[in-house]
């Protein structure tokens, strides 16, 4: 059930636009999620501009599924004391765990279709840059979605 067929209707496609995806919760929930989704795409964090792209391909209940999870359910900000297990703390080392961060955002910039899926998995990669995270996407044959994101991020900044 899981595994939807995408080759004759297309591949759904979801962009999002985060703030921040450094925290190893957001991290760890983007991915799995992913993968139990049979979502395949990649993240694209950059540090010039302070953000991140998220790109997902895959059927319509899964990528609904996706947004949902991104959207609604996930938590972006706030304090991230509830996540933590009391069993496995040692003295101190709770302290340099980093905190979310409280302006943080996740926003649903674009979903469509594509005629075919341009990642094989879902992988993680970092820019120092927004013209090199540019080159990546463009050499995957997805730069316009780059394009959309920074224009979705600059549209917030006003």
């Amino acid at each position: 059930k899981l595994h939807e067929d995408t080759t004759k209707t297309g591949v759904h496609v979801a962009l999002f636009y985060v703030k921040d995806l450094s925290h190893p919760y957001h991290r760890t929930k983007v991915d799995l999620n992913a993968q139990q989704n049979n979502i395949t795409g990649a993240v694209v964090e950059c540090q010039a501009p302070q953000l991140a792209c998220v790109i997902c391909e895959g059927g319509p209940k899964a990528i609904k599924r996706y947004i949902r999870l991104m959207t609604v359910r996930m938590k972006w900000k706030g304090l991230d004391t509830d996540l933590d297990d009391e069993e496995d703390d040692e003295e101190g080392e709770g302290e340099g765990r980093p905190k979310f961060n409280p302006e943080n955002v996740c926003e649903l910039v674009w979903t469509g279709m594509a005629t075919k899926r341009f990642f094989k998995g879902f992988v993680f990669q970092a820019c120092e840059s927004g013209m090199e995270a540019a080159k990546i996407l463009r050499a995957k044959g997805v730069g316009h979605f780059w394009d959309q994101v920074l224009a979705h991020a600059s549209g917030k900044s006003d």
